[in-house]
């Protein structure tokens, strides 16, 4: 429809924004396709009035939505697809969307759903799917569809490709080569480690959720932050698995202790979250394709459901985790900010340690949490079972189980999963029997280490991926020398403490490089390669250099 009389306001109203109660002081009738304003009388205008505050719904006619990406699974022969529409939260319209298949003779409708006005999701489930052939499917929305390719399980194949990808945002969008290359790669399943969109992203405009009031204008502005995300990958996604996981700026922290689903009633390092209707909302357009969680809730106080599960594809084992949702926050033993002597500069992030002979012991306790009691018994349990399967492994979560990253060498951050120690050992030792690989996000700061609980090297490989869009800012720098294992030529590598003195032996970092990361698991061999797909910084585009320390192969023994 053009609008060439009062082009602006016709543009105000035409965009979705039905269903909150507005008052319009002017009457609006539609003639071969221009839009025509002209003063009514005042019975008219209460009737208007009336009409839009009673019943929006009937208002006026809006075209159906357009069907932008989508996100599938398959776990325990079920299939998990989500259809992402550009429906407005603050539009009270009901839309439908259908899922179609191929069988050979044309398409066949297997589903159809309501769209969720809130998450603007259609989710579609079919239980008992065949994943011993590829399926071709549809998705239609009134005139848009979108089409791809359900996969069948490569459980087959000698090798798996895993794509790692961590902290999105939309400073070079669409990031097209770069996508294309990713396309061309054909992995088998695609991994987000949180982060996959900025509270910066489309303009900056963030609305945080602090009230139900707030919920629907936070979740519209939301999502179009979370449909930058989405339409950057679109072709990557149609054809192929992922999972995806929030972080901290997926619900508007700056760093997250979640606090077992608690409510935040004070400032951020006194953990919890946002309006839980909208924190449930984000995350559940987010992830809901993922395997069912194993114990979803609802936690805390504040009734936010969990989200951590397994999943078994391609002939390796996933743990799936939340290491923000239940860690305790840096107030439970933390009453005041350290300052660094070296400066006259107040310390305003107390969850930074900023002087360098403060005595970080002192900040470990008995019952301060990382992965919460219910997370790890499930964890102790994954673990047994693929110890024994002796399947090829790995856990993906948000941020490594060691401080290796911080802007100054001598300080610490309880945002890092090295706090709390005690809960960060008792979930490497929780883990050890799976002989997994950890692959995490968060740093903006590629590194490949082995975690060290007693001793260093008697715990699990980690890769903690570069930044995809953000900047690289971290280092690890250590003050002190390593205690055996340096690899010459690489400064920082070897046995080392981190700054909560817990041990870590650094096998390769990338100062300076973003990127993205390739797994490869020969399940043939029981090796497991860690790759560096590197970026430009400037334009994102892909990046023909070689990375010092990648790749990097293990041997699961």
């Amino acid at each position: 429809m053009e609008h060439r009389d009062f082009p602006d306001i016709g543009k105000y109203l035409l965009n979705k924004k039905r269903g909150c109660g507005r008052i319009w002081l002017f009457c609006v009738s539609y003639g071969k396709g221009n839009l025509i304003m002209k003063p009514f009388p005042l019975f008219s205008l209460l009737f208007v009035i009336l009409v839009q505050w009673v019943s929006p719904s009937i208002a006026a006619e809006s075209d159906p939505p357009n069907i932008l990406w989508v996100q599938y699974g398959v776990a325990n022969n079920t299939l998990k697809l989500a259809a992402h529409t550009d429906v407005d939260p603050m539009d009270r319209t009901s839309a439908s969307a259908k899922l179609q298949l191929s069988f050979g003779e044309g398409w066949k409708t297997f589903a159809e759903v309501e769209v969720d006005p809130l998450t603007s999701v259609a989710e579609f489930r079919i239980e008992n799917w065949n994943t011993g052939n590829n399926r071709a499917y549809r998705v239609q929305c009134g005139a848009s569809q979108i089409e791809g390719t359900i996969r069948a399980d490569p459980v087959d194949q000698k090798f798996f490709k895993l794509l790692a990808i961590s902290c999105v945002n939309d400073k070079k969008f669409p990031y097209r080569k770069t996508v294309e290359q990713m396309i061309a790669q054909n992995p088998d399943l695609v991994f987000f480690a949180g982060d996959q969109l900025y509270q910066s992203n489309s303009g900056g405009e963030t609305i945080e959720a602090e009230t139900e009031a707030d919920v629907l204008p936070a979740m519209k502005s939301y999502l179009a932050k979370w449909r930058k995300f989405g339409l950057t990958f679109r072709d990557l996604l149609r054809d192929r698995p992922c999972v995806i996981i929030t972080d901290d700026h997926d619900v508007y922290a700056r760093d997250l202790w979640g606090d077992g689903g608690r409510r935040m009633t004070g400032d951020r390092t006194t953990g919890g979250y946002l309006h839980p209707k909208w924190v449930n909302a984000v995350e559940r357009a987010q992830m809901w394709h993922l395997p069912d969680p194993v114990n979803p809730g609802p936690w805390g106080d504040a009734g936010i459901f969990a989200y951590f599960t397994s999943l078994e594809y391609g002939g390796v084992s996933f743990a799936i985790l939340e290491d923000r949702k239940f860690k305790s926050p840096p107030t439970d033993i933390l009453k005041r900010a350290i300052d660094d002597p070296r400066t006259s500069k107040p310390n305003t992030t107390p969850e930074v340690i900023m002087d360098p002979a403060f005595d970080t012991r002192t900040l470990d306790a008995p019952g301060l949490n990382l992965l919460g009691e219910a997370q790890e018994e499930f964890v102790r349990q994954w673990a047994k079972r693929v110890g024994k399967s002796r399947r090829l492994a790995a856990v993906l979560h948000q941020s490594p189980y060691v401080n290796v990253g911080n802007y100054q060498r001598t300080f610490g951050d309880m945002d890092s999963n090295g706090w709390p120690q005690t809960a960060r050992n008792n979930a490497l030792r929780a883990l050890n029997p799976s002989k997994a690989v950890l692959i995490s996000g968060d740093l903006h700061y590629g590194v490949i280490l082995r975690q060290g609980v007693e001793d260093w090297n008697d715990s699990l490989w980690e890769y903690s991926l570069p930044p995809f869009g953000s900047t690289q800012g971290r280092i690890w720098d250590p003050v002190e020398e390593p205690n055996g294992g340096e690899i010459p030529g690489m400064p920082g590598s070897g046995n080392h403490f981190d700054r909560f003195g817990n041990k870590l032996t650094v096998a390769a970092k990338a100062d300076g490089f973003v990127g993205y990361g390739m797994i490869i698991f020969d399940k043939d061999n029981r090796d497991i390669t860690f790759q560096f797909h590197p970026m430009d910084p400037d334009t994102r585009d892909p990046l023909d250099v070689d990375v010092p320390g990648w790749p990097k192969g293990i041997r699961v023994k």
